[in-house]
């Protein structure tokens, strides 16, 4: 299993289609590239040839429609595709480069997923792009989750917020407000991979006050780390409660616009725990995927790995030849655990 997430025309922050094209063509040559029906024949007992590949798409970016959906079609390939609801606009659908040459060319920066937080979803598809591409048989659609966002799971402050600070992006959306100078910065994770933390308007006040007055990190942190009342956790109902409903509204908005009853998830990041695996198999996901750096063996449908693809052509032969080989695979698989 392979997963992308974009597909750009010109050399940047991911594969371009020159790069694309070059990959599938040695894919052709030695593989064999399958589509997502093979997972219900294993489910089934069925054994694939050592050498068969399966595309997967993450995010549901524009692109994959303008850009990667003609390549595999020329190429006869078929893909999944994991798509965010919440990013899935009504638009009409664009052009694709077969079609038009003026047409659809992403940012140069990827700001995408951020942008998308304050409602700029122009480089996300529209849902009659993916019709198209769901009735075109190149690509099977399956969710990513509706919000695909990082919460705060810890209640230990990490860094402080300043100009010079890298935090993910969604760390806005877990803080609840606008990032300002001096605002606690907590560890991330998937909202679908554990307990959210909410870190209490006080407390963010008292770091951000204390690290305008001394501005020096680590003297703040060691010194509001020691606070015991920062805030507080969602309970272990609230967390379910949140994670069902968001899986549930992604199945059905993918339902509604496309008339598919999706048996196919990706856990946003690849992050999960027991909770949110047993929500997503009790909404009817046959098949989940994770971004573990594993070829699949076949074993466990619902943590089903992934080898992350390389823009570097050499390393992407590696990655490739060496998971041909099962014996090879499976120390490729231990070894990135």
């Amino acid at each position: 299993m392979l997963y992308y997430h974009r597909i750009l025309p010109f050399k940047g922050y991911d594969i371009d289609v020159e790069t694309f094209e070059w990959q599938l063509s040695f894919l052709r040559k030695h593989f064999d590239v399958v589509g997502p029906e093979v997972l219900f024949d294993l489910k089934k007992g069925f054994r694939l040839k050592k050498t068969s590949v399966l595309l997967t798409f993450d995010d549901g970016f524009l692109d994959n429609f303008v850009y990667a959906y003609p390549i595999l079609e020329e190429f006869g390939f078929k893909a999944l595709l994991f798509v965010i609801t919440s990013k899935i606009t009504h638009r009409k659908p664009l052009k694709t480069v077969k079609d038009s040459q003026g047409a659809f060319v992403p940012k140069r920066e990827e700001t995408a997923l951020y942008d998308s937080l304050n409602g700029d979803k122009s480089e996300f598809l529209s849902w009659k792009e993916l019709k198209i591409l769901s009735d075109s048989g190149v690509f099977s659609i399956g969710s990513h989750s509706d919000s695909h966002v990082k919460v705060f799971i810890g209640d230990r402050a990490k860094a402080i917020w300043h100009d010079n600070t890298s935090a993910h992006w969604s760390y806005e959306y877990a803080l609840g407000r606008k990032a300002k100078e001096g605002y606690p910065i907590f560890e991330m994770r998937s909202s679908l991979g554990g307990r959210r933390f909410y870190p209490s308007d006080e407390f963010i006040g008292k770091v951000r006050d204390l690290y305008l007055k001394y501005g020096d990190e680590k003297r703040v942190l060691d010194e509001v780390n020691s606070i015991k009342d920062k805030g507080y956790f969602e309970s272990k109902d609230e967390f379910k409660y949140r994670v069902r409903a968001d899986l549930e509204k992604s199945k059905l908005a993918i339902k509604e616009n496309l008339g598919i009853n999706t048996p196919f998830f990706s856990f946003p990041w690849g992050e999960y725990c027991k909770e949110s695996v047993d929500i997503a198999k009790d909404l009817g996901f046959e098949f989940c995927f994770t971004t573990k750096k594993s070829a699949f063996f076949g074993n466990d449908f619902l943590k089903i790995g992934r080898i992350n693809v390389s823009k570097d052509k050499n390393r992407f032969k590696r990655k490739l030849l060496s998971n041909k080989n099962p014996l090879v695979a499976r120390m490729y698989a231990l070894w990135h655990a």
